[in-house]
C-alpha cells in the first residue's frame, strides 16, 4: 500500500490527467528536462489508450507518432532531438552524441540493441520504454552528464544499475558520490511475483535479495527489485541519500500507467525522458 504522499500524488494525477510526471531526485535540478509518461493525453485506442509510445505494438504507427508530437510540443523538444533505445532486457549502454539525434523516431537507428542511453551533450533527449520494468535516471551535476537505463528483472540480474554507474565513470570520469539517481514508477514487490527458479537467480546473484523477499501462500516469491537495485548502487559508492524513488507500482495503478502484468500482456508502453537543457 503506498504511503500518504504517494496516495495524494495519485489522486492528483487521476484528477489532472497529465501526460508527464516528475521524478524525485531529478525534478530538483532546473537544468534538466525529465519525467515519466502516464497513459493520459494521447490518441491511441483500445488496450493502447491513450499515450502509447511504442511503435512495435499492434497500435497504429500514425497514432504513436502523433503521441510523440504531443509530447514534443509539451516539452518544447523537437522530435529530431530525441534518441530512442532499442531494448532487449540486456545491459548494453549507448554513448549518445549529435550523430544519433532523431534516431528511433524520425530516422533509422545506426545502433543495435541497447537498454541504456548516456550523454554529456545538452539538448539531446534520451528516451527509454516501460510497462512495469524499472526506469533508472542518473545525473552527475559536476561533470554534467546523464544516463537513462531500463532495468527489468532480467536487466536487474545483469546489474544494469551498476553498469550505468560504470559507464558514467568510463565516459565522463564521474565520481559515484556525485551521481544523483531517480527511480521511476515500476512494478513493486506487492505485485512482482516469480517462481522458485527466478527467485533463486536473484538470491544467488545478490546476497541481500532474500532479506526483502517474501513467499506468498500461493507459493510465489515477491521480489523487491528497487531494494536490490539500491543495494547494488551502494556497492559502487553511490550515496544512499542521493537515491530517490516515486514509490508508485505500475501494476497497482495500471489505469494511470501502462502495465504488462496489469493488463494480461496486451498494453501500450510509457517512456522515461531525460535531457540537459542547452546553454543559451
Amino acid at each position: 500500500m503506498p504511503g500518504g504522499d504517494t496516495q495524494t500524488q495519485l489522486r492528483r494525477i487521476r484528477l489532472e490527467r497529465p501526460r508527464i510526471i516528475d521524478i524525485p531526485g531529478m525534478k530538483e535540478y532546473p537544468e534538466l528536462v525529465q519525467g515519466f509518461t502516464t497513459r493520459f493525453g494521447g490518441v491511441s485506442r483500445g488496450p493502447y489508450e491513450s499515450l502509447n509510445l511504442n511503435f512495435y505494438r499492434e497500435d497504429d504507427p500514425s497514432r504513436v507518432m502523433e503521441n510523440f508530437r504531443l509530447l514534443s510540443g509539451e516539452l518544447g523538444v523537437p522530435l529530431e532531438d530525441m534518441v530512442l533505445s532499442k531494448q532487449v532486457h540486456g545491459c548494453r549502454i549507448l554513448r549518445v552524441d549529435d550523430s544519433h539525434r532523431g534516431m528511433g523516431i524520425v530516422r533509422e537507428r545506426s545502433y543495435g540493441p541497447v537498454d541504456g542511453l548516456t550523454t554529456d551533450i545538452p539538448g539531446i533527449m534520451l528516451v527509454t520504454y516501460y510497462a512495469d520494468c524499472v526506469p533508472l535516471y542518473f545525473y552527475d551535476p559536476v561533470r554534467k552528464a546523464i544516463c537513462l537505463s531500463h532495468s527489468g528483472w532480467k536487466g536487474t540480474l545483469l546489474d544494469m544499475a551498476g553498469e550505468s554507474v560504470k559507464a558514467m565513470e568510463t565516459y565522463y570520469a564521474s565520481r559515484p558520490e556525485d551521481i544523483r539517481i531517480g527511480i521511476g514508477p515500476h512494478i513493486r514487490s506487492c505485485c512482482f511475483e516469480v517462481g522458485d527458479d527466478v527467485a533463486g537467480l536473484f538470491f544467488d546473484r545478490y546476497p541481500w535479495a532474500e532479506k526483502t523477499a517474501r513467499k506468498s501462500q500461493r507459493g510465489k516469491w515477491h521480489i523487491d527489485l528497487e531494494n536490490i537495485i539500491r543495494e547494488s548502487l551502494l556497492t559502487y559508492g553511490i550515496i544512499a541519500e542521493h537515491i530517490c524513488s516515486c514509490q508508485i507500482c505500475t501494476k497497482c495503478e495500471h489505469d494511470v500507467f501502462f502495465s504488462h502484468r496489469g493488463s494480461g500482456g496486451r498494453t501500450g508502453t510509457g517512456a522515461a525522458l531525460l535531457m540537459m537543457r542547452s546553454i543559451v
